[in-house]
């Protein structure tokens, strides 16, 4: 089994060190390949990237002008053949342990994405309040816009199947932070199988939100989104036998 790890960063020369030494060490697999998609970085991400890229084949440097977040990742995507396709946030809150759980799970679906939002979620360093409000409401909208069942579709760790990848890639409409959003619409839209599970996540020093401007950005990107696909809808693929409901949490 062969396996891609897409990292986007934007100016991460503070964190991205720690998080690539975690991943070589815990994914030390031949098959495992990392990829750290730079997007539009100014400070010396890029260096410390290379001396990894340098040190550990594995380790692969890509750089791309100003897209956003899901900008790079789906250009990085492209450029992905692996068996499994996952991508993580650059801070490693999500400890690869947890990331090759996503993966294990996914050998019985077309996806899955971790959730920091159930019961059986383990955040040794609890979330600022103000940071829990925006989430809970960002889900609310996400719930109220697009009827996505899912608990928590922006937490930074998700794992695809290549052939399902390769058809949701087509489909997507934005490359902003709600790309989360965008590609599990289109999974729903292909009947694809996405399970939601618990996971371990530690809050990182070093976030650059910003409630209010950030609170603002979301609402207008939902709507954006909401708006692309009443304006094109997505096509309905022919239902999957037995297909496992989209948001179930599943425990590996």
């Amino acid at each position: 089994m062969r396996l891609d790890i897409v990292i986007p960063a934007h100016n991460e020369e503070h964190r991205i060190d720690a998080t690539l030494r975690a991943y070589r060490a815990v994914c030390s697999g031949p098959d495992v390949r990392i990829r750290v998609a730079l997007d539009w970085c100014t400070d010396g991400t890029a260096t410390i990237v290379a001396r990894h890229a340098a040190a550990d084949p594995r380790v692969g440097l890509l750089e791309y002008p100003k897209l956003g977040k899901g900008g790079v990742l789906r250009e990085a995507f492209r450029r992905c053949d692996a068996d499994y396709v996952a991508f993580v946030d650059a801070d490693c809150a999500t400890p690869p342990g947890e990331l090759l759980r996503l993966v294990d799970a996914c050998r019985h679906a077309d996806g899955a994405i971790a959730t920091r939002r159930h019961p059986a979620s383990v955040l040794p360093r609890p979330r600022s309040l103000s940071r829990r409000m925006t989430s809970a409401g960002f889900a609310l909208c996400v719930r109220g816009l697009f009827g996505l069942t899912y608990s928590d579709t922006q937490c930074g760790a998700k794992v695809i199947r290549r052939g399902a990848l390769q058809r949701i890639l087509p489909l997507l409409s934005l490359r902003d932070f709600v790309f989360d959003v965008d590609l599990l619409l289109v999974a729903r839209a292909l009947n694809l199988r996405v399970v939601e599970m618990p996971t371990i996540w530690i809050d990182k020093d070093g976030s650059r939100m910003n409630v209010l401007a950030d609170t603002r950005r979301m609402v207008l990107s939902l709507l954006l989104l909401w708006l692309s696909h009443r304006a094109a809808p997505l096509p309905r693929a022919t239902p999957a036998p037995a297909p496992l409901p989209t948001g179930q949490v599943v425990r590996v």
